[in-house]
């Protein structure tokens, strides 16, 4: 199966701060990738051309909003049709609300301009509107699809109020997944090498995070990035269901040959209830946690039927 990425990282903004740290984090992840991803073109925007390196890199200028449309359009709808495809993007995400106090999400793109009122956003021109990305997303005929979203506020296009609104092709298309970088208010702040959220993904694609058959899955990458972030102020979310896509792959660690022992404990309880002591044998019902999830953040309450002993 053929595997691609695109590599998005925003620098320079008419009216916003630059983030000097998206052109070194982009290069980064797309360095990474290009060696152990196994991707057959791993594409940079910005990019130029390092006659040194003999190579393209990630380019420290900004990104228009008719470059980045017509550079996902390319890549959803055309390049990576029928394959695998990755993408990431760091650089500022906006929200916008209207009259009505209806919120909107944007990507911020280098000649995107704000209209204010006070301290709201109520218009923005040029950005890519999350509805719209949506909807190329859903318009794709992708194998798997991966994206991950370092921004300042891309927590708040992730929240229960927005999810519907949005991003809902991560919910209906399967193995699809994202990975985004902070929650609600919070806001992505920049750590010191890199900013905090790609720091994390950076150390969660590297081997040391590798499983046993020396591969990074997605669920893989989000468990490490949400133990890095716990005391940092921000909350990765993701969404997404289907099977388990792999990122990153190393060679495989042979294992010392040990004496086998076994564990003579009985895991099935019977009627008594799963103790922390026990967390080890609970495992399992992937798919049915998942719809469980789904329906509360639906409803307040939600009743579970089933005979005695069943796991309920």
């Amino acid at each position: 199966m053929a595997r691609y990425a695109l590599i998005i990282g925003i620098r320079e903004y008419q009216s916003f701060n630059p983030l000097p740290k998206t052109t070194t984090d982009a290069e980064a992840v797309a360095q990474l990738l290009e060696k152990h991803g196994n991707f057959q073109e791993v594409k940079r925007l910005p990019a130029r051309w390092n006659q040194y390196q003999n190579c393209y890199e990630i380019a420290a200028r900004g990104v228009t909003g008719r470059e980045l449309g017509e550079t996902l359009n390319t890549f959803l709808l055309k390049q990576a049709t029928k394959g695998d495809a990755l993408i990431y993007f760091t650089g500022h995400g906006i929200t916008v609300s209207d009259n009505l106090g209806q919120q909107s999400g944007y990507l911020a793109t280098s000649d995107c301009w704000l209209e204010w009122d006070n301290q709201r956003i109520v218009g923005q021109f040029k950005g890519i509107s999350l509805d719209s990305f949506n909807n190329i997303i859903r318009a794709s005929n992708l194998s798997s699809l991966v994206v991950l979203l370092d921004c300042c506020h891309s927590g708040h296009f992730l929240e229960q109020n927005l999810i519907k609104q949005t991003l809902t092709a991560f919910n209906s298309q399967q193995d699809y997944y994202l990975i985004s970088a902070s929650r609600g208010f919070e806001e992505a702040y920049v750590g010191e090498e890199h900013s905090i959220f790609s720091g994390a993904l950076l150390q969660g694609l590297s081997p040391e995070n590798a499983g046993s058959d020396g591969q990074i899955s997605g669920d893989r990458l989000f468990d490490h990035i949400q133990r890095k972030l716990r005391q940092s102020g921000q909350e990765p979310i993701r969404l997404g269901w289907g099977s388990s896509i792999t990122l990153v792959s190393y060679p495989q660690v042979e294992l010392q040959k040990s004496d086998i022992t076994f564990n003579q404990d009985n895991p099935y309880l019977g009627l008594h209830a799963f103790e922390s002591e026990q967390e080890q044998y609970f495992c399992g019902r992937e798919q049915g946690i998942r719809a469980l999830l789904e329906r509360l953040t639906n409803n307040r309450f939600l009743t579970i039927i089933g005979p005695s002993g069943c796991g309920k």
